[in-house]
C-alpha cells in the first residue's frame, strides 16, 4: 500500500485571507476608525477606479512607453559597455570599480536629482529605467 503525499498548500487560504483583509478594511472604514482621507472605503476605491479608468489607461500607456524606451536603451548600453570591458582589460579595470560604487546609491536618492537636472518630462523617468536596467 502506497501512501500519497498530501499537498502542503491550501487552495482556499489565499482567497480566505483576501476576504478577511477586505472585511477588516470595510469594517475600519464603516466604523470610522481611520479618517476617510487616510483610508478610503473599498467601495470608494472601486468607484474612483471606474470613474477614472480612461485617465488611468492613458497614463498607463505613457508609463509603458517610458518603460520600453528605458529598457531598450539600458540593454543596448549595457551590452556595448560589457563587450568593451570584456575586450579591453584597461576599460574593465577603469570602469568596473565605478559601476560597483554606483550600485550603492539607492534609486530613491537619484530620482529627485534627475528631475532637477532634466525636468518633469519623460527624460528623467527613462534615465531612471536605463540606470536600473543597465547594472543587472
Amino acid at each position: 500500500m502506497t501512501k500519497r503525499l498530501q499537498s502542503i498548500t491550501n487552495k482556499t487560504a489565499p482567497i480566505g485571507a483576501i476576504i478577511v483583509i477586505f472585511l477588516l478594511w470595510l469594517f475600519a472604514c464603516n466604523m470610522e476608525l481611520v479618517p476617510a482621507y487616510m483610508l478610503p472605503s473599498p467601495v470608494d476605491v472601486v468607484k474612483a477606479f471606474v470613474d477614472n479608468f480612461p485617465i488611468m489607461m492613458k497614463q498607463a500607456s505613457v508609463t509603458l512607453q517610458e518603460t520600453i524606451y528605458g529598457l531598450a536603451i539600458g540593454i543596448v548600453i549595457a551590452f556595448v559597455v560589457a563587450a568593451l570591458m570584456d575586450r579591453f582589460a584597461i576599460l574593465y579595470k577603469a570602469i568596473y570599480p565605478v559601476l560597483v560604487v554606483t550600485q550603492t546609491i539607492p534609486t530613491i536618492a537619484i530620482a529627485p536629482l534627475l528631475v532637477l537636472w532634466m525636468g518633469f518630462g519623460m527624460a528623467p523617468k527613462i534615465t531612471l529605467v536605463v540606470i536600473t536596467t543597465f547594472f543587472p
